[in-house]
């Protein structure tokens, strides 16, 4: 087993909870600004300072420890926001255990997720008005609307009779713990706290601070629960290896719910003193970037393919492309002889992004070297890092001292990371030690035992190398999606789907090992096609399927030649549509493959019959039969 360890290059300070590591910043940065939002994205800009934030949290905690609230279990639900912000802060401030959910989950999944977590508060956002103002006993009891502000009119004044009818006696409370009652959070905000401390020598920094639901149907998905030391080690962790000034500009646009954001995006952009930025919405990121002149964004791969993508073809319509190519060799050249020259050189491209950005953290799923050597090369350095929800989430990562592109760097301060095989660059499952790996899976004690062993090691499911010179850690697949051929030979999807993506006609990839019946395994792959590149790039029509088999039988033959034989590609389908995908942009595999297999039960097909076709003609076909039989009926 292969082991490297985390180095400490920076300073770092030293809590055991968040309201303690809330308390030291406020103290520190006080009067700095801590959150701009907007209501809207039409309202004026609000600034929140740290002292103000941490007022504000004192009031939610206020609330929510009065009349034996206490160690209740309290789910936010809904857009970044302040007020998501400050719920959050209060909840594991010494009121309780949080539950982030995913705002993009069907109505239902969310209430599956609340009541199987037992969830007894709701902060919910305005969009899930209708949601909570149902007469629905199995919800938590107590609803509080953040940002009531953008309740339509009818939606406010339900809400404000709601609250009104539900008004009833500090005595009564108590005796009607169940009955449901509605909150509205601006009004909260409004009344004084109870103290102007948060009670952070009341929490037991190993207790369980956040549950917190993996990727996956609501039967499916997994509660990591992680207590303050597990989220404190991490923020200390990434403090300790990558440098951020105070007052740093960041522009929160990944969802906070999840724990890349929360973390990075929040709790270490609080730890150092930073101002966050809240996005107000993904078709905004260029506009906010430029209004707020940011310095800094946490994304995944999708977000700085955006950027590179739009870069490129801003460079390649002005003609300025073979430039900057023949250009970014000198530069770097020169940078290492200490004369840098990318701002007088570059300066036009970074102030296209508001002229001030240079540090991307980037996660989630692999992201193309390239792209990470581009920016470098123009000003902008792209951290790439590795983590699960249930190592907090950051166990790895590029730092202010270590920066291999196309790798994820090393463990984060204090942490062990290892890959389960012989030598050095050999792949093998990597497993991570530390105090960030979390507490377990909520009431599944079996599936915790299988992942954490008795040596306290995580077992991650994913596979990856360590580089024997720089000790650096590559992700080459998941162990799950991992393709054991009849010869046992292995064939790890993710490296083949990186080559297919190279082409500029191919917006996304899925490879799997298909079983035949005879138990042969088939290397298999869909394809999702970029039809403006193949009309504008390739002069395709994207309706001319022969043609475009042909394109895609050519890149395939290509590819194929690069890999060894085993990991060829011998059948393959196509389609326009986009993929089922995460909230963090990672393909849903097995949804994927499943919804193909029903395809060709349903429509009665053979690999011999389906492969090299267009998906989307027989989803057409079946929408047609289905519209047949409804005229039938009528």
């Amino acid at each position: 087993m292969q082991i490297i360890k985390g180095e400490q290059h920076f300073k770092v300070r030293s809590f055991a909870s968040v309201p303690e590591m809330l308390r030291q910043s406020t103290e520190l940065f006080g009067e700095s600004p801590a959150v701009k939002h907007r209501l809207t994205p039409s309202s004026e800009v609000e600034t929140k300072t740290y002292n103000e934030l941490f007022k504000d949290t004192t009031k939610i905690v206020s609330f929510l420890r009065r009349n034996g609230r206490r160690g209740r279990r309290i789910a936010v639900v809904g857009e970044n926001s302040y007020h998501w912000i400050t719920s959050y802060l209060a909840a594991v401030s010494g009121a309780g255990i949080v539950i982030p959910l995913d705002r993009l989950l069907p109505p239902d999944e969310i209430r599956q997720l609340l009541i199987r977590s037992e969830a007894d508060i709701v902060f919910y956002d305005s969009a899930f008005f209708s949601l909570f103002t149902a007469d629905d006993d199995e919800l938590p009891s107590e609803r509080v609307c953040m940002r009531s502000g953008r309740l339509k009119e009818q939606e406010s004044n339900q809400l404000s009779d709601i609250i009104a009818a539900g008004h009833i006696s500090e005595s009564d409370q108590v005796d009607n713990f169940n009955r449901i009652r509605h909150y509205d959070l601006d009004q909260i905000l409004l009344e004084p706290a109870d103290s102007d401390k948060l009670p952070e020598d009341e929490i037991d920094p190993d207790a369980v601070m956040a549950l917190l639901f993996t990727s996956g149907t609501t039967s499916m998905s997994k509660g990591v629960m992680l207590s303050h030391t597990n989220v404190c080690a991490d923020v200390q962790g990434i403090a300790g290896m990558v440098k951020l000034d105070p007052g740093l500009r960041m522009l929160s646009i990944l969802p906070l719910h999840h724990t890349f954001e929360n973390t990075c995006g929040l709790l270490v952009a609080l730890y150092v003193g930073a101002c966050i930025h809240v996005c107000d919405g993904l078709r905004y990121i260029q506009k906010n970037m430029q209004e707020y002149a940011i310095e800094m964004i946490i994304g995944v791969p999708a977000v700085f393919e955006n950027f590179y993508q739009k870069v490129m073809d801003k460079l390649q319509k002005t003609g300025k492309d073979k430039t900057v190519r023949k250009v970014r060799g000198p530069v770097r050249f020169l940078r290492k002889l200490g004369i840098d020259l990318r701002k007088k050189l570059f300066g036009q491209i970074i102030d296209a992004f508001g002229g001030a950005f240079k540090l991307g953290i980037c996660g989630a799923a692999p992201i193309d070297p390239e792209i990470i050597r581009f920016f470098d090369d123009i000003g902008v350095r792209i951290l790439q890092g590795y983590g699960l929800t249930e190592t907090s989430p950051v166990a790895a990562g590029c730092n202010s001292k270590v920066f291999v592109p196309g790798t994820v760097g090393r463990p984060v301060s204090n942490v062990e990371i290892a890959v389960d095989s012989e030598k050095y660059g050999i792949p093998g499952e990597i497993l991570v030690r530390g105090d960030i790996v979390m507490l377990g899976y909520f009431q599944d004690e079996a599936a915790t035992a299988e992942v954490i062993d008795a040596d306290g090691w995580f077992h991650t499911g994913d596979i990856g190398v360590i580089d024997s010179r720089k000790k650096c850690l590559t992700i080459t697949g998941r162990k799950k999606s991992m393709i054991v051929l009849k010869s046992g030979k292995k064939v790890f999807p993710e490296e083949v789907e990186y080559l297919f993506n190279q082409f500029d006609f191919i917006r996304e990839s899925l490879v799997w090992g298909e079983q035949t019946e005879d138990g042969d395994v088939i290397v298999s792959a869909k394809f999702v096609l970029d039809e403006q590149t193949l009309s504008e790039k390739h002069g395709l029509d994207p309706a001319d399927s022969g043609s475009v088999q042909k394109l895609l039988d050519q890149m395939i033959k290509e590819v194929n030649a690069r890999m060894p034989s085993f990991k060829s590609i011998r059948q393959h389908v196509f389609s326009f549509r986009g993929m089922v995908k995460t909230t963090t942009l990672k393909i849903k595999r097995q949804i994927e493959i499943d919804n193909l297999k029903a395809l060709m039960e349903r429509q009665k097909l053979r690999w011999r019959e389906l492969t090299g076709k267009n998906l989307d003609s027989y989803d057409h076909e079946q929408d047609d039969k289905q519209e047949e039989n409804k005229d039938d009926k009528r």
